[in-house]
């Protein structure tokens, strides 16, 4: 009964499984959804297989994972996980992931707990990526949780209230023992900095206890580092960060963030890394606590960004982009001539696509390498 005050936000219940699994068999989007993880399936055969699945356990080992494990196999040319071994048993976590793809970032975690004989975890997604019935039901089945975002239309007020009711959602779902995905910030890194939000913080710290410590304490914050040596959506975050700094306005197209979405699933990634980092600890809690509020979510923010940082796999496309973007050899030990003329050719298809923009190159140029290079800046 507990469940039932956020049915607004929550995922899908598992006696709710199969009409929303009907609902997907039958929807047009269904076909070519499948096509790309399944070609040359009989798509019968398919369908028949969603609709056996009667909880969301089945419905993740019989379609989703198989799902993610033909991206990985299609785009992804050596996909490495690390710090299992940091995840106590039977215990809810607080996922803060930096956040550099709409999906993968957190398919690649439920592909790397489930594959290891680990639960997997509820993920925290944007209202606005769920504008059809056939992405609601596929997102809910998978543990999504709704997260409602500020908008124009939304008060102060309402979005405060909004903001509490899934606090309260986080952790009750959390003291059950279960855990789930959120993202550092909201929206997606797209200068290179993974920096955590102050205000996700806050958000999430609505639902608990005065006490600095004792509030989060019950939320487990485990960080979360992923990175990419290519990045899915490279050219169109440039595109995006160029237009706002050249004094314009950048409007999202109709549909946008679902095309991103598969956009950023089909594009080659080259290698990717995901580390599960240490816990935040009592102790470091408690250092934190000793200070004014708002310097204490600062302390909090810095020390999950310098695990991320800490944890973030640098790639040759990394090193390659700060000694261009700094006109140096700094790092010319750490890629090849072959790894430099790549991304290079990447970097004139990524030019040809401002210019179509009419953005000024050099800009564009600068802040498609910082999407690269800012890493090198955190990590050392």
């Amino acid at each position: 009964m507990k469940e039932d005050l956020y049915s607004d936000i929550r995922p899908y219940n598992d006696d709710e499984i199969p009409a929303a699994l009907e609902r997907i068999a039958n929807d047009p989007f269904f076909v070519p959804a499948i096509n790309f993880a399944f070609p040359d399936a009989d798509m019968e055969s398919i369908r028949e297989v969603v609709r056996t699945c009667k909880t969301v356990e089945q419905m993740q080992e019989r379609v989703m994972i198989s799902i993610i494990k033909r991206i990985i196999e299609t785009s992804i040319d050596n996909f490495t996980f690390s710090g299992l071994e940091r995840i106590e048993e039977g215990k809810g976590y607080l996922y803060v992931s930096n956040h550099r793809d709409i999906t993968l970032d957190s398919f690649l975690l439920q592909y790397t707990l489930f594959t290891n004989g680990m639960p997997t975890t509820a993920t925290t997604l944007g209202d606005n990526l769920l504008r059809s019935q056939f992405i609601i039901d596929i997102c809910r089945i998978n543990r999504a949780v709704r997260v409602i975002r500020k908008t124009d239309d939304i008060s102060p007020r309402e979005f405060l209230l909004n903001s509490q009711h899934l606090a309260e959602y986080i952790r009750w779902y959390i003291s059950q023992g279960k855990s789930m995905w959120i993202s550092q910030r909201n929206g997606r890194t797209k200068d290179g900095i993974d920096a955590t939000d102050q205000g996700v913080l806050k958000m999430v710290s609505l639902s608990g206890p005065s006490d600095f410590v004792e509030n989060f304490s019950e939320l487990s914050i485990a960080p979360i580092a992923i990175s990419y040596q290519y990045e899915p959506c490279d050219i169109r975050k440039a595109i995006e960060t160029t237009v706002n700094l050249m004094g314009g306005t950048y409007q999202k197209g109709k549909n946008e963030d679902v095309n991103s979405i598969l956009y950023g699933i089909r594009m080659p990634k080259g290698d990717v890394n995901i580390t599960i980092c240490e816990p935040i600890t009592r102790e470091e809690l408690e250092e934190c606590g000793k200070l004014p509020k708002a310097e204490a979510y600062r302390m909090l923010k810095e020390i999950i960004d310098n695990r991320i940082y800490k944890n973030y796999k640098l790639h040759d496309t990394n090193y390659i982009a700060h000694d261009i973007l700094h006109r140096s050899k700094q790092y010319a030990e750490y890629y090849t001539p072959a790894a430099v003329k790549k991304f290079k050719g990447r970097m004139a298809y990524a030019e040809a696509r401002f210019m179509e923009y009419g953005l000024d190159i050099k800009t564009a140029r600068k802040v498609y390498l910082g999407i690269y290079a800012g890493p090198v800046d955190t990590k050392i």
